[in-house]
């Protein structure tokens, strides 16, 4: 169980173990993203949804219809038909980013894809040592404004269900979807139910779906998910604690439990916490705050952690909010560019953002 040790230690002494524990690196303040995706400045811009489509040469079939959707947000989703084959389309989905001409797909954690801007407004595939392919043959991705494809594949979410509004986190892009209730939905809340011990709570899953762009009655036009077949539910389970992703990166609170969004953007000095090796580090609204952490799996092992005793009256409320729930954490998460932490019974406690860090 993690504790928060609530003493106070000189600011001087507490300085000295925040630098010695992480590696001597200063956190970027200038590092911007966005809620799903990490977005870097470049000089390619992209301005509102945009999808691009081709036929790309093929080995041994006519051609591979290629369509590839970018979400203003950071996300794509990347589907290609094989011509002339039976069960031959392929989808993908994971966060993009430019840099300057070069567009970057990240699939994963280490796969990637590279376009080129072209001079049409769209996209020239690059070869596998990255540069741009020339060739008299077709690799361009030509804009046709937004017509998003409808996506089927298998994905490992996050689910969870309350007040007959289920949805789901995707693993590798922290997006979440609206779940429609279809019949193939049931199969889906039975096991939920059966697996959790009251609504609300987070269960990770393995299962075939659909996507769709579409404009429901009440809420925003975005992709929405049907269930078509459930592979798996696994309780006490997350998307993982991958040590290599979380370490030197500064995590900014975005989402606490208890507490409007609109409180922690008003703050001047937002929670947040970055840890190398096993030492915890980071401020807690007011205070500076130090101690150990040790991630085993989907486990998170804190405390005790010590902290400055300044009082800040502006912060006290979100920073006494955010104390209590290190010490109920029990599950981490990375979800996309979000660490997700839960406690015990899986329920979603405090969520933060990634934000790199210049060593």
């Amino acid at each position: 169980m993690s504790k928060t040790l609530r003493y106070g230690i000189p600011s001087c002494m507490l300085t000295a173990l925040l630098v010695s524990g992480c590696s001597n690196v200063d956190h970027d303040s200038s590092a911007v993203t966005t809620d799903e995706a990490l977005r870097p400045a470049s000089s390619t811009v992209l301005t509102g949804n945009q999808s691009y489509f081709g036929v790309l040469p093929c080995a041994n079939c006519p051609g591979i219809e290629t369509q590839l959707d970018l979400l203003e947000g950071g996300t794509y989703f990347l589907t290609q038909t094989y011509q002339d084959r039976d069960d031959a389309t392929f989808s993908q989905m994971g966060l993009w980013e430019i840099e300057g001409d070069r567009l970057i797909l990240h699939h994963g954690q280490h796969d990637t894809l590279i376009y080129f801007a072209n001079e049409t407004g769209g996209w020239l595939q690059a070869d596998t040592l990255g540069n741009p392919i020339v060739s008299q043959l077709n690799y361009n991705l030509e804009p046709k404004g937004w017509q998003p494809a409808k996506i089927q594949k298998q994905i490992n979410g996050m689910l969870t269900y309350m007040a007959d509004a289920p949805s789901l986190v995707e693993c590798s892009t922290g997006l979440r979807f609206p779940v429609v209730m279809t019949p193939e939905w049931l199969e889906v809340e039975r096991a939920y139910l059966s697996s959790t011990s009251s609504g609300g709570n987070y269960l990770h899953t393995q299962v075939e779906v659909s996507l769709t762009w579409e404009t429901p009655e009440e809420g925003p036009t975005r992709h929405h998910l049907r269930f078509n077949q459930l592979q798996e539910m696994l309780p006490a389970t997350t998307c993982g604690n991958p040590v290599s992703e979380l370490e030197h990166h500064e995590w900014d609170v975005i989402s606490l439990d208890g507490i409007a969004p609109a409180e922690l953007e008003e703050m001047s000095i937002r929670p947040y916490v970055r840890f190398s090796g096993q030492q915890l580090s980071g401020h807690s609204g007011c205070n500076v705050m130090a101690g150990p952490i040790k991630l085993e799996g989907d486990h998170i092992d804190l405390g005790p952690i010590a902290s400055t005793r300044m009082f800040c009256q502006d912060a006290a409320e979100i920073e006494s909010r955010f104390l209590a729930m290190i010490e109920k954490a029990e599950y981490g998460s990375l979800e996309g560019q979000h660490w997700t932490w839960y406690d015990e019974n899986m329920s979603r406690l405090v969520s933060f953002e990634r934000k790199p860090i210049d060593e």
